[in-house]
């Protein structure tokens, strides 16, 4: 598998001599299998480029995965030049929303009052898929989806080829017990606990030992009080989950929009240092950057 990141911050895009080593592109990472199989994670503002190079290879078939369809991970969607090539077939999965299905939520992006072009008028075949947990097959590729814990649904993305696997986390922040402050009787906060405990383990099983974790990390330790409950997590989060899933190389993404490069090299050297103080060894720890190119053998 080839994995390249096509935008790696969150919330909003970032232009400017401040964020270019890492880039201010939204949440965009293609996936390339042994088999030419295409597969893109998030809509970002990073998949304009990413539709740049896929145009070129048109007519051809896409699987974009998304997360979930907050703005910031589907907002360059209208954008993506192969939807609007003759011939191109894009197979769209995704989580829906209560009420509206992954289509619908799509299609609302693109009404003349916010676009200039309506979602019917893309001329791509564009198929939709509204995803459970459950594990799609593509090629010479699983792709298993798996809640995470998000204000709206939203999956990770496990995707497996042969005996190599990656897991991309969505945003995520790990489950706590919210309700802990609230006046309750030990054996309530016992069973809350175990509950809590238990869903983060599933989290931890999912991702037990794939060969690279690309985890959503927005915000460093310090920060986190005051986002509880935002569905992000911190870089020593992601380091203590890679850490006891026995993960091989650990990738912090989704950056947060207000992160300088020379800060974003400050929370990696911290994340490093945390790590060789565990004791532990073996696992590589790096900062998503647009551009990047990591292959998988």
């Amino acid at each position: 598998m080839k994995i390249k990141f096509w935008g790696v911050r969150g919330s909003i895009p970032t232009p400017g001599r401040d964020t270019v080593r890492y880039g201010g592109n939204t949440s965009c990472i293609g996936l390339d299998g042994k088999d030419g199989t295409i597969v893109i994670f998030e809509a970002g503002t990073g998949i304009r480029m990413a539709g740049t190079r896929l145009a070129a290879m048109s007519p051809v078939e896409i699987h974009l995965f998304l997360s979930h369809t907050h703005w910031d991970h589907i907002h360059g969607f209208p954008f993506f030049i192969p939807a609007y090539i003759p011939n191109n077939v894009i197979n769209i999965y995704g989580p829906p929303h209560f009420d509206k299905s992954l289509r619908d939520i799509m299609a609302q992006q693109m009404v003349y009052s916010y676009f200039p072009v309506n979602s019917d008028e893309l001329q791509a075949r564009i198929r939709y898929t509204d995803l459970k947990e459950e594990t799609v097959s593509i090629g010479g590729l699983k792709i298993r989806s798996k809640l995470m814990n998000h204000p709206v649904t939203c999956f990770a993305y496990k995707v497996t080829e042969g005996t190599k696997s990656i897991v991309y986390t969505g945003d995520n922040e790990p489950y706590y017990n919210f309700m802990a402050s609230a006046a309750m009787d030990d054996s309530e906060a016992a069973e809350i606990n175990m509950i809590v405990a238990e869903q983060n383990d599933r989290n931890i099983e999912f991702i037990r030992g794939c060969d690279l974790l690309i985890a959503e990390a927005q915000y460093k330790q310090e920060e986190y009080p005051s986002k509880v409950g935002w569905g992000h997590s911190t870089n020593l989060q992601v380091l203590e989950l890679a850490i006891k899933a026995d993960v091989k190389h650990l990738v912090m993404f989704h950056h947060d929009p207000t992160r300088t490069d020379d800060q974003i090299d400050i929370i990696l050297e911290d994340t490093i240092r945390h790590y060789a103080g565990t004791g532990h060894t073996g696992l590589k720890i790096s900062a998503a950057t647009e551009g990047e190119e990591i292959v998988i053998e």
